[in-house]
């Protein structure tokens, strides 16, 4: 009978060393009270700024847990190694012994990143309010700067000193954010400011040929630096207009992007109109060439076979010099 009972109780140690090797946390009684197993945590995340008893310790018993020391900060770790683990133990009355040396708690901090944007934003309130009254766009220099608060926390970013170099137009910061509970995280930042211009652009994609109306017309910002002659600024340079090429929205347009609508096309037949404050004169002609409003086209006069050259004035109208009429 005994024998029969030893394989199975050699199959059981071998499973417990097998674990013990592989560093997998092995149960303890607590105080000595058989049933109640006491673990030795492995990884844990938090989410206060509280490292308590229980974080470590799995299986504690009803009133043993305790506040044991600070958090990392958030989106940070620590490990929490045998030695203070054995001291922790103690001090708090728990009778847990490491089945091996390995023995070792990574304690997480949950944590989320202050966006560069927000950043630059507060920077950007600052350097108006005490040096720049025009609009400005502001980039900073270490874009990989990380500022890591609370999950759960909004972030308020504080400028807390400033200086600006209107020559070269550079400037370096000190910030700070609140992490919670009194605590705050600082850092250094620099950065250069750009002048910026708002746009007209296009509030949706616009084919060739499409007119272009007040309605489909959004404003946007760039910096000043990289417009020139050709970027469109004004809303009058497209409302009226039509597109030369695919137009995408939300895009800085330049002026050649866009066309002036053909009023006549050639071929077409219009009204040739001269005036004076003694009379108005009016011919039938054939257009010989395109022409949007205030082109000057050449007109075929149909009733003497000649040629006049007139500005458009409207569709299918073009006004005609009156020595010019007569002549021909």
């Amino acid at each position: 009978m005994t024998r029969k009972m030893l394989k199975p109780l050699t199959l059981i140690t071998a499973v417990a060393l097998f674990g013990i090797a592989l560093g997998i946390p092995q149960p303890v009684a607590a105080n000595g009270t058989q049933g109640t197993p006491l673990f030795a945590n492995e990884t844990v995340m938090l989410d206060s700024d509280s490292l308590m008893l229980s974080d470590l310790f799995i299986g504690l018993p009803a009133g043993k847990d305790a506040r044991v020391g600070d958090a990392p900060l958030p989106g940070e770790n620590m490990v929490v190694r045998l030695g203070t683990l054995q001291k922790l133990a103690a001090v708090h009355n728990l009778d847990w012994a490491p089945q091996h040396n390995r023995v070792r708690v990574t304690v997480q901090r949950e944590g989320r990143a202050v966006p560069l944007q927000l950043i630059r934003e507060a920077i950007t309130d600052r350097l108006q309010r005490d040096y720049v009254a025009d609009n400005i766009d502001v980039e900073l220099t270490n874009r990989r700067l990380t500022l890591m608060i609370p999950a759960g926390m909004t972030p308020e970013i504080s400028v807390d000193t400033i200086d600006y170099n209107s020559q070269n137009q550079r400037f370096a910061a000190s910030i700070s954010v609140p992490i919670g509970n009194g605590k705050i995280i600082r850092a250094q930042t620099q950065g250069a400011v750009y002048p910026v211009i708002e746009v007209p652009v296009l509030s949706k994609h616009t084919a060739p040929g499409e007119t272009i109306h007040a309605s489909d017309i959004v404003w946007t910002e760039m910096r000043a630096r990289r417009s020139n002659y050709n970027t469109v600024t004004s809303a009058d340079q497209l409302i009226g207009m039509s597109a030369r090429r695919p137009i995408t929205a939300g895009r800085v347009i330049r002026r050649t992007d866009v066309k002036p609508i053909e009023l006549i096309h050639k071929g077409d037949l219009v009204t040739m109109i001269f005036r004076t404050s003694f009379m108005t004169l009016t011919l039938r002609g054939q257009a010989l060439e395109n022409g949007a409003l205030k082109d000057t086209i050449r007109v075929k006069n149909l009733s003497s076979g000649k040629t006049v050259v007139g500005s458009i004035t409207q569709s299918g109208i073009v006004s005609v010099a009156g020595p010019r009429l007569a002549m021909n």
